[in-house]
């Protein structure tokens, strides 16, 4: 049937005679609109409930932590403070703010699943508001990893997970109002900062920043006093450096690769969309044959897609040992063998401590 009446095969369907086309061509519209939304019947769960956000909290809840810390009040009375964090290496580094962990040098972590460790306070650096918890040995952790912030666009989703006044495990969404946002929080002045809108709360500091995709994009860090859907999160890339300054392969194994590297984001989407570019080769890498404009894929078996990637792919590596690096050079993979060499270990010092 036509939508101005019964159609032979072949016949072109036309309006009425004496009925304005555009009229009739309205009329005909409004018909397609009302067979195609009431033709189906629309049944209960027709629409999937998991929705990208749902999915992203999924992937990602395992590696989201609550931190708990101690507080000491007025007359010698204590209190407990909750804050956010994130586990970014499954053998058991976690990252939150510094301003959560205060001063004390341990904190209580808690788990998605409810279990309570006991993390000790790796680094503390005060500038960029960022400490590094050690959590127990001798067990498989969830990890999450940093994905670029380089590339953050006006009005991207996000997602917010964190324990605002202490409800644990609350997850909020909203956009991206604004980049590069500079914000003065107890005397420190805070630079490339990025503005959310998701609801943020005390308690929420130190929390993971998702995209659509469950990738840590931001630490959330701060909120706008007075202010309604106006917070800060340190971007993933400011977090990459100091991981990489304190949790480098020569802090942690002893051992020294010689590589300075850069991540450059090459495409919008995909797990190979960040490539981590040598800058300059020296030492070990040098000798081996590693140069400026390498592109590292892999080192001894780990994927590499940011500087601390680098870094932690060195841990398990001992000073003398040859190890294996893919990388791509002038539009060829190649395998490159070298040998870090060995380096008596220099913890970064602690800012503010």
């Amino acid at each position: 049937m036509g939508l101005y009446g019964p159609l032979g095969v072949g016949e072109i369907a036309r309006p009425p005679k004496g009925m304005d086309p555009m009229k009739a061509l309205s009329r005909a519209l409004c018909s397609a609109v009302a067979i195609a939304l009431f033709a189906t019947p629309v049944t209960a769960g027709e629409f999937s409930r998991l929705t990208p956000e749902v999915l992203a909290v999924q992937k990602t809840k395992d590696a989201i932590v609550t931190i708990k810390v101690m507080f000491r009040g007025n007359y010698g009375t204590t209190k407990p403070v909750f804050g956010s964090g994130v586990i970014i290496d499954d053998r058991g580094y976690a990252i939150t703010n510094a301003h959560v962990v205060g001063n004390n040098t341990s904190a209580t972590v808690i788990l998605w699943d409810g279990t309570e460790l006991v993390g000790t306070v790796h680094a503390l650096d005060t500038t960029n508001d960022l400490a590094i918890l050690k959590l127990p040995t001798g067990r498989a952790y969830k990890e999450l990893r940093l994905s670029p912030s380089s590339d953050l666009m006006h009005a991207e989703r996000v997602i917010a997970v964190g324990n605002p006044f202490g409800y644990l495990r609350t997850t909020t969404t909203g956009s991206i109002s604004g980049l590069d946002r500079e914000v003065s929080m107890d005397g420190n002045k805070m630079k490339g900062l990025v503005q959310i809108d998701a609801p943020i709360n005390p308690g929420n500091s130190g929390g993971p920043v998702l995209n659509i995709n469950g990738e840590l994009i931001g630490i959330v860090v701060a909120v706008r006093e007075g202010a309604n859907g106006i917070a800060f999160a340190i971007p993933s890339d400011n977090v990459a450096r100091v991981l990489t300054k304190h949790l480098s392969a020569r802090q942690v194994a002893a051992v020294e690769h010689g590589l300075n590297v850069q991540s450059k984001v090459v495409r919008p989407d995909g797990e190979d969309r960040v490539q981590v570019v040598v800058k300059q080769a020296e030492g070990a890498a040098a000798k081996a044959g590693l140069k400026s404009d390498d592109v590292i894929l892999k080192v001894a078996g780990k994927t590499v897609g940011n500087s601390f990637d680098l870094e932690r792919a060195m841990w398990g590596v001992a000073g003398g040992q040859t190890v294996e690096a893919s990388v791509l050079r002038d539009g060829q993979i190649k395998q490159v063998l070298f040998t870090p060499a060995k380096s008596a270990p220099t913890f970064a010092t602690a800012a503010g401590r």
